[in-house]
């Protein structure tokens, strides 16, 4: 089970990231739980100290004047737990790079936002990718993958979660594209129809041109279908009232 461990002074975005985090691990049914919430990197500290496992955090990169920042926080986890995962959450961009020169090697970074579908889709992203780690490490069976060529003498093996939405390729006749969530983009020459049939329920064709994975549908915006790793998918305009019910009612359909 992934055991997440949040920290931040500010109490409204802790709480927003909390709901945020509960919500997706709830919906997706994915292995997980908060086991800590502090508004102090001392307690965080402490709680780590009496239990030392390894966790996903979410922490905050600036506690102010008065206390350790993330930075510093951050080397006292990797010295008690090092293969922990941590994500800065921060208002401060321009710190990023003294984050990476410190060695504390992060996870990733989120913005501070009081936007909810933003961090929804930054904290779903961070899950997802830390669960998915966590599940290869404790030698869980690999999950299902599709063999496509992208070149003639070329196979890959797809894991199929990974695949955020496939596309028909309008400059190639023939060809399609299956975008993943970490922002690849494999073209291959292959029907619409073909993808469809091996990729499986847990898909919808939002589009004649497009098939989106379900459980990384996270909102509709100006007829588009937004995505957890904040792309876009088109969606066509009779099919709208469907993928609203899919992203909105049950995910898990």
């Amino acid at each position: 089970m992934l055991k997440i461990i949040l920290c931040d002074d500010d109490p409204f975005i802790l709480k927003i990231i909390q709901e945020q985090i509960e919500g997706i691990l709830s919906s997706q049914g994915l292995d997980g739980r908060i086991v800590c919430i502090s508004s102090n990197g001392k307690d965080m500290i402490s709680y780590l100290k009496n239990h030392p496992e390894e966790y996903l955090f979410f922490l905050d990169l600036d506690f102010g004047n008065n206390e350790f920042n993330g930075i510093d926080l951050a080397k006292q986890i990797r010295s008690i737990v090092p293969g922990s995962k941590i994500v800065f959450v921060t208002n401060h961009y321009e710190l990023a790079l003294d984050v990476l020169k410190s060695g504390t090697e992060p996870f990733g970074f989120i913005e501070k936002t009081t936007d909810i579908h933003k961090m929804n889709r930054n904290c779903y992203q961070y899950l997802y990718l830390a669960n998915k780690q966590m599940n290869v490490s404790l030698g869980t069976p690999d999950q299902r993958t599709i063999t496509i060529r992208p070149g003639f003498d070329e196979e890959i093996q797809l894991p199929v979660q990974d695949i955020l939405y496939v596309e028909a390729v309008k400059t190639k006749s023939h060809c399609i594209c299956y975008h993943t969530i970490n922002g690849s983009s494999i073209t291959v020459r292959e029907s619409m129809e073909h993808a469809m049939s091996r990729l499986g329920d847990g898909f919808v064709r939002s589009h004649r041109s497009v098939i989106v994975q379900k459980c990384h549908m996270i909102g509709m915006e100006d007829g588009m279908i937004r995505l957890v790793n904040g792309a876009f998918a088109p969606c066509s305009f009779r099919l709208r009232n469907e993928m609203k019910g899919i992203i909105y009612g049950n995910k898990k359909q």
